[in-house]
């Protein structure tokens, strides 16, 4: 396994991961300790809450939470084997380990349990997908028809360059792929395995495989789901009005899309945006 490394975020957390992604994991520390990114739009979380993070990655969401709050219940499922022992790493040596319950799974989520080839990016490891056809796709899209916004938001300088030698610094960042077997599982298989009786927060963040995560929630399920926050991959968007109308019929009375940048969602951008949905309280 290629050999991990220790990286300082901007407010001094150390935290292990792939070498030569700083800045990947600058981006999603911002998204998580600054921006707040699961957390946004009604979504709360209390002590003692129970967090199904499918796409845990490094385990960032993890560690700010565990920051934050006492006695919660986090199940982290992450199937790329060296991100996965990244974030097991990081979860064993937080200070605030002993407050909290931490399960790490090590699987694929998708509409039916089943065997798959998962695509690991050295250098993009936060993208590694099931969906690897339609993952080039849309980064090729994104490099042509992003926005200086949007590249700023990625890094700094990016929305300052001229397009030519944005395309020069992203374009090979998809590469040198590993494409690696992987067991994918339900929500269903897991909720069953783990007996949860409720999950105060479900987040999903899986790179283009999270209408099939949807679809492996048992209707029986979801009346244990409290709250939602799901990233959207481009080639979801034009699903989003039949999600929420699919998940207002499930008992969430505020379902909200934003874009990456804030504000409202839109097909033409070439960004993923956010879902949020949430149980009246």
């Amino acid at each position: 396994m290629q050999p991990m490394k220790q990286f300082r975020c901007p407010n001094g957390l150390r935290v292990w991961g792939a070498p030569g992604t700083g800045v990947e994991i600058n981006l999603i520390f911002r998204e998580i300790f600054e921006d707040r990114c699961y957390e946004r739009l009604g979504i709360t979380i209390c002590d003692g809450d129970v967090i199904l993070d499918i796409g845990a990655n490094i385990g960032l969401f993890a560690l700010s939470l565990m920051e934050r709050f006492y006695g919660l219940k986090i199940v982290c499922v992450e199937p790329a084997p060296l991100t996965r022992a990244c974030l097991e790493r990081n979860v064993a040596e937080s200070p605030r380990r002993d407050r909290h319950q931490i399960t790490i799974l090590s699987d694929a989520i998708g509409a039916e349990n089943a065997e798959a080839m998962i695509t690991y990016f050295p250098r993009l490891p936060g993208n590694s997908t099931l969906c690897l056809a339609e993952k080039q796709k849309e980064w090729n899209r994104m490099i042509e028809d992003v926005g200086p916004v949007q590249l700023q938001r990625i890094h700094k300088e990016l929305g300052l360059l001229p397009r030519w030698i944005v395309r020069l610094i992203l374009k090979p960042m998809l590469k040198n792929a590993v494409t690696q077997p992987c067991k994918v599982r339900t929500v269903a298989d897991i909720v069953a395995e783990l007996d949860l009786s409720r999950i105060d927060l479900l987040k999903i963040d899986i790179e283009g495989a999270e209408m099939d995560a949807l679809h492996g929630i048992a209707e029986s399920d979801w009346r244990r789901i409290r709250q939602l926050a799901m990233e959207v991959s481009p080639r979801h968007k034009g699903l989003l009005d039949e999600v929420v109308e699919r998940l207002r019929a499930r008992g969430f009375a505020k379902v909200t899309a934003e874009s990456f940048t804030g504000g409202g969602v839109t097909l033409n951008d070439p960004m993923p945006c956010m879902l949020y949905a949430l149980r009246q309280t």
